[in-house]
């Protein structure tokens, strides 16, 4: 059998170039090295905003949050508020790693989704990545939200969002922010998507990171290695402090039901620190 390694691989599919080295069936032979998870919303859908989603235990969390099936695409769940300002709808899990973004802990993390939005120019707030429990609960987007303002709920997260101006939607940022900044979002690299040449209007794009348990997060669009990474030295104590779960959504700015579709999830991490001294 073939294997694709470090290249951006099927558009359907996780990337390669991400996932090449995640040791899967390691962790599915000794369940305690490490965490996978994979949620392709094969089974247990119910178009209820209170339920669980999917076979994974992903919650659609939000204010007037609303969940459906996509008719054309049953393995596709698409999520978005109910047509009023500020309505949204996030899938989160439950939490899934305690400081594994740690320099030299010799922990590795991973995480990819495939998502779309039906129109890029709405006025929505997109975020996707990983946060501490905290985040991962409604209004985990302010309502004054804005890239002018790039404030968010004062807590842990790592990965991609998406500001507005109060019109259109912006660009794809890879970002983070640490419980204690006073809502800052450190940006690593600006409208990472466009610098990509990728088109998301309508079209499904893959948004993922890796860190390599060392010193480094690489960011990826579509399997690609975005020009700047994040190096773990620049945060507080060299460490996310929190403990992490998925969080996928979308906020709407001035209503209009706008939908986030989203086609699949997947983490992994290692479980253990391994001790490596930089």
């Amino acid at each position: 059998m073939s294997v694709e390694y470090k290249r951006a691989g099927v558009a359907r599919s996780p990337s390669a170039s991400i996932w090449a080295d995640c040791p899967v069936l390691a962790f599915q032979k000794d369940p305690g090295k490490g965490i996978h998870f994979w949620e392709d919303f094969l089974g247990n859908f119910a178009a209820n905003a209170t339920e669980q989603v999917g076979s994974q235990g992903l919650l659609a969390l939000g204010t007037n949050a609303d969940t459906a099936i996509v008719s054309d695409e049953e393995t596709v769940v698409n999520i978005s508020g109910s047509g009023a300002g500020n309505d949204e709808c996030y899938l989160v899990s439950n939490l899934l790693c305690n400081e594994a973004i740690k320099m030299n802990s010799g922990r590795r993390v991973w995480f990819e989704t495939r998502c779309k939005f039906d129109d890029a120019d709405a006025d929505v707030i997109f975020i996707c990545g990983l946060g501490e429990a905290l985040l991962l609960a409604d209004d985990a987007i302010p309502d004054t939200f804005t890239w002018s303002t790039a404030a968010l709920a004062d807590y842990d997260f790592i990965g991609f969002m998406a500001g507005t101006d109060g019109t259109n939607m912006g660009g794809f940022d890879s970002c983070y922010h640490q419980d204690g900044d006073g809502g800052a979002v450190t940006i690593v690299e600006a409208d990472c998507l466009a610098n990509s040449g990728t088109d998301n209007d309508d079209t499904y794009i893959k948004l993922g990171f890796a860190f390599d348990g060392i010193k480094t997060v690489t960011f990826y669009i579509n399997g690609v290695k975005c020009s700047t990474t994040l190096d773990i030295d620049d945060l507080t104590s060299n460490k996310l402090d929190a403990a992490l779960g998925i969080i996928v959504g979308i906020k709407d700015d001035a209503g209009g039901a706008d939908d986030l579709k989203i086609d699949w999830i997947r983490f992994a991490c290692d479980n253990y620190d391994q001790g490596i001294v930089g």
